[in-house]
């Protein structure tokens, strides 16, 4: 389905994605886990700029790319190698019709290029402490064959479900014939948890047999952020932030 409102901006000569085994999506949420993950990725390992999508519901806000350019708000996919494609933007449609749109266009771009599998990555809100991650499936078939595997599917959380895109995202594949789900790792969600993100990742990629690596650029991004509170006199240990256990448990 395409949507007249809706602006593709591709880069190269391909209209369309390369086939690719597994797609990780994240967007910015409880502890920015997910897009901790899918940022690191980038940065991290050789990628290719695929497509911007653009829809007149996201923020009316342009950036400044890393060469000084003007970049409309857009949900970037990017290819990190063969088989793994990831997506992701600063922000999402602020619209329910807008969000809805955009999730049915990711999913049948990935349907289109043979995707097996939609992850999308999330934080939950959680008291200090619990340090889990999960999976929660869209479709039966595809929650017997993981389990098989040997994830970690739940059936009962996250008890509020998922809002926004993300949930969008998570949920509506079996309308378009792509296998989606939502993978969770649980955050004190009161700042960007890099832990929380590395606990994440090193969870699908052992699920899910990904070879690359963020993990250095995550750890990167800790030390520099605290050196950053260092200087400005703000002392103490990231796994120190937000230990309230009386958080409320989100996720996005």
């Amino acid at each position: 389905m395409r949507f007249m409102s809706m602006i593709h901006h591709w880069f190269g000569k391909q209209e369309g994605l390369p086939e690719h085994r597994i797609l990780l999506a994240a967007l910015p949420g409880v502890g920015n886990v997910g897009k901790l993950v899918v940022d690191s990725l980038i940065e991290a390992n050789q990628n290719q700029l695929i497509l911007r999508l653009l829809h007149p519901a996201m923020p009316p806000q342009a950036k400044l790319d890393e060469n000084g350019l003007l970049i409309p708000p857009a949900i970037e996919f990017h290819q990190i190698e063969d088989g793994l494609m990831v997506v992701t933007a600063e922000g999402q449609p602020m619209t329910p019709e807008g969000q809805h749109e955009c999730a049915t266009e990711i999913l049948s771009l990935a349907r289109d290029a043979g995707v097996e599998q939609v992850i999308v990555l999330a934080g939950m809100a959680a008291p200090a402490g619990e340090d889990d991650v999960f999976l929660v499936c869209s479709n039966s078939a595809n929650r017997v064959n993981l389990e098989g595997t040997g994830v970690d599917i739940r059936r009962d959380q996250p008890g509020g479900g998922v809002i926004g895109l993300a949930g969008l995202l998570s949920s509506m594949g079996p309308a378009l014939g792509v296998n989606t789900s939502c993978a969770i790792s649980t955050t004190v969600g009161a700042s960007v948890d890099p832990v929380a993100a590395d606990r994440l990742f090193q969870a699908i990629a052992s699920w899910f047999s990904l070879n690359t690596s963020p993990l250095g650029t995550i750890l990167e991004r800790m030390a520099t952020n605290r050196a950053i509170l260092e200087t400005k006199g703000v002392v103490g240990e990231f796994s120190d932030v937000g230990k309230d256990d009386s958080a409320p448990m989100l996720y996005s």
